[in-house]
């Protein structure tokens, strides 16, 4: 099973980000956006594991929940990393000391289970679409379509499992841990 630790999103917050990948759309030749369903911020990727092995994500993921108390995290950019004349367009968060202390905090639990660590570190985004390639540049996108400063709450981290149902990949909570920390 492929999957990943990450922040679930709010109803709320999707919808906007929705409406934000429409603004962007006009602006762009073609891409493969994501579905607002599939809305989500990637904490640790763990690519393909083994049944067995939730029982340890689960042991990481209560320690790092124990340690660490709810938070907001506030949507303020669109991004893009750049392949060519294509990249990934996402939505870009501000900086937060809370969130930073959440990923560590996760890291050291997952390398406790015997899970390697994220090797890129923490990127914050929020995946809008890949393969984007817009009419004119990325920076006529950033300049035209602005990301309202949304507040984000996160409650929760959750163990998501990435399903391909027919062409489209769906991702299904497997686990989800509310913060509780001190």
């Amino acid at each position: 099973m492929r999957t990943f630790i990450a922040i679930e999103l709010e109803e709320e917050v999707k919808d906007h980000l929705a409406e934000v990948q429409a603004e962007t759309q006009k602006l762009c030749r073609r891409g493969n956006f994501t579905p607002k369903d599939n809305f989500h911020l990637t904490l640790h990727f763990l690519g393909e594991i083994e049944e067995d092995d939730i029982e340890y994500l689960q042991d990481a993921m209560y320690e790092t929940a124990r340690r660490n108390r709810p938070f907001t995290l506030t949507l303020d950019k669109i991004g893009f990393f750049p392949r060519g004349n294509k990249g990934i367009m996402w939505a870009g968060l501000e900086r937060s000391t809370h969130l930073q202390r959440l990923f560590s905090t996760l890291e050291k639990s997952l390398e406790q289970q015997g899970f390697a660590r994220e090797r890129k570190g923490l990127s914050p985004h929020i995946t809008l679409g890949r393969e984007v390639e817009p009419h004119r540049n990325f920076i006529d996108v950033q300049k035209n379509v602005k990301v309202e400063s949304m507040k984000i709450s996160v409650r929760s981290i959750s163990l998501m499992e990435s399903v391909r149902k027919g062409p489209k990949l769906v991702y299904v909570p497997l686990f989800r841990m509310d913060l509780k920390g001190k």
